[in-house]
């Protein structure tokens, strides 16, 4: 190896090599990178971190979902039934949600609440490292900006100096990359305060029977608070609710995303059938039958809002978008009401849950025993969730199903009722 070096160091010098004479090379002057240079090495930079981000996240998912198939195994091998079953329900409920909120925490058995902590500590490190990753990136980019600039200035280049200096804005501007920084920020511990007094006060001595150490500082407990019409419950003792139906949540894009290292949400959406009817005819006669499934669907939602990493301040607001789409047309989607919700302080630590007022859908469906069948009217097709704050800055979105991410935007349209619903169409008619 010394030998390999050491030829390279002389052939580079243009000395004498095993007597043979190396005619000394004319100098290359290097080609200082263009503008569209370095941007390009940005945008692949940060499109490259970003998908080792989802590439990191899908596994993840994966080492859980193989942890759960792993500890059914165990138990089905021990003939637990109940912790069994308990282990089935969790993976069906992932498969769909992929997140474990506060809500779906397990108590028994222990190996799977071990697991799930597992998954929320290596989750809640993503975001961080993310962040990191990025705020490099940017500030590198910004480093080579201005060496640009240094080399345009002494060429007295004033076009290339004006789009560097659009550029360099563009830069600062960009919200993920704010919202990455505010994630390193977060991380970072805070300094110590200068404006102190150097000499440590004198340790307060424990009254007697007493310990001489102090607690840490408990986040309170959520209670239950209301705000207008709605109740907001602690996640995990809401009301129950049968036919609960996961919603899995999708960021819109990687700056959404960047916010669950702040908030967390979380929904499912129940069904009431209370004013569906079935009605069966039988024409004994004529060897033929028909059922019809007919009336309103009310469809509410079930929100959890969780303050991982900072308050959502009292002011803020839950905006709710409801979509529906026809029973037949699949294509056919439609916004069907904006519900605006306004939200409690909720202290870093704390979750709590609310259910929106929902939307109703009409619908009917013939089945005749020939085959012949008439279907009619709209169904449930998603949600867009918005937290925003007192002014109306977004501070995290997400949206299920993954359809709706273009209809996903930081203007968020003012409330609006739902107009009537009829099993033909949107809107009764006089």
């Amino acid at each position: 190896m010394k030998q390999i070096i050491l030829c390279a160091l002389l052939l580079g010098a243009g000395g004498v090599v095993w007597g043979q004479a190396v005619a000394p090379q004319p100098a290359v002057a290097a080609t200082a990178p263009t503008l569209a240079d370095l941007k390009k090495q940005f945008e692949t930079a940060m499109r490259d971190a970003q998908k080792a981000n989802r590439e990191a996240l899908k596994t993840l998912r994966q080492v859980y979902s193989d942890t759960l198939t792993k500890l059914q195994t165990e138990l089905q091998a021990k003939g637990e039934m109940q912790a069994v079953l308990v282990i089935r329900d969790e993976k069906t409920r992932f498969e769909q949600a992929g997140d474990i909120p506060a809500a779906a925490l397990a108590s028994e058995p222990a190996a799977l609440r071990k697991a799930q902590d597992d998954w929320n500590a290596r989750c809640q490190q993503l975001p961080a490292a993310q962040a990191q990753k990025l705020v490099g990136i940017s500030e590198r980019y910004m480093q080579q900006l201005a060496q640009l600039q240094k080399v345009l200035t002494a060429k007295n280049d004033q076009e290339g100096l004006k789009a560097v200096s659009e550029e360099t804005d563009r830069l600062l501007g960009n919200n993920v990359i704010r919202e990455a920084l505010a994630l390193v920020k977060a991380g970072k511990p805070a300094a110590p305060d200068k404006t102190a007094s150097a000499t440590p006060a004198a340790p307060v001595k424990p009254e007697a029977g007493k310990p001489d150490t102090a607690p840490a500082a408990k986040v309170p407990e959520a209670k239950l608070v209301e705000v207008g019409d709605y109740k907001f419950y602690p996640t995990g003792k809401e009301p129950a609710a049968k036919d609960l139906k996961d919603q899995r949540l999708e960021f819109p894009t990687a700056e959404r995303r960047n916010a669950a290292y702040f908030y967390t949400l979380t929904a499912k959406v129940y069904f009431d059938k209370a004013k569906m009817t079935a009605d069966k005819h039988n024409y004994a006669g004529f060897g033929y039958s028909t059922k019809v499934d007919a009336g309103d669907l009310v469809i509410f939602p079930r929100v959890s809002l969780a303050s991982r990493n900072r308050d959502i301040p009292e002011g803020s607001k839950l905006v709710i978008q409801y979509f529906s789409r026809h029973i037949t047309r699949l294509t056919d989607i439609h916004e069907e009401r904006v519900e605006h919700i306004k939200l409690p302080l909720i202290l870093h630590g704390q979750s709590l849950t609310v259910d929106g007022q929902g939307i109703t859908l009409s619908k009917s469906d013939r089945h005749d025993s020939d085959g012949f069948r008439i279907r009619s009217g709209r169904e449930y097709y998603g949600v867009i969730l918005t937290v925003l704050d007192a002014e109306d800055k977004v501070l995290t979105q997400q949206c299920s199903p993954s359809s709706l991410i273009k209809s996903c935007t930081a203007t968020i349209a003012p409330a609006k009722d739902q107009e009537a619903p009829t099993t033909t169409g949107r809107k009764k008619t006089n």
